[in-house]
């Protein structure tokens, strides 16, 4: 099941504080229900923001997040708990023809598993 949703708030633990990332919607290309136990997330990140969640994704493998989201159409809100069981995570210039490209991106697939 492909839902649209506004925004996702990844919340984890680093070094004991409790922090937060927000994905806006531009920036979530894919998420979805695989089924009632699984969420896949792709994001694709471009810009400045982009180190930032890099920082936060990268070595997160098998930790706990909270999830938050909303979804457009109801405004229906939803928040549970996962671990992060598999992920690709690329840093880099987005693929372009153009070669004096400033802007960096980050590439994430997430797979999560309910708690």
């Amino acid at each position: 099941m492909v839902a649209e949703i506004s925004s996702i708030i990844f919340k984890r633990e680093i070094e004991g504080v409790i922090k937060d990332l927000i994905i806006p919607e531009e920036f979530v290309k894919d998420y979805h229900y695989s089924n009632d136990n699984h969420l896949m997330i792709i994001l694709r990140v471009i810009g400045t923001d982009s180190e930032k969640v890099y920082d936060f994704l990268n070595g997160s493998e098998k930790e706990s997040f909270h999830i938050e989201t909303v979804e457009k159409s109801t405004g229906e809100k939803k928040s549970d708990d996962y671990i992060l069981t598999s992920m690709y995570l690329d840093e880099g210039p987005p693929l372009s023809v153009d070669i004096n490209q400033e802007l960096f991106m980050v590439r994430a697939i997430l797979d999560f598993k309910k708690k």
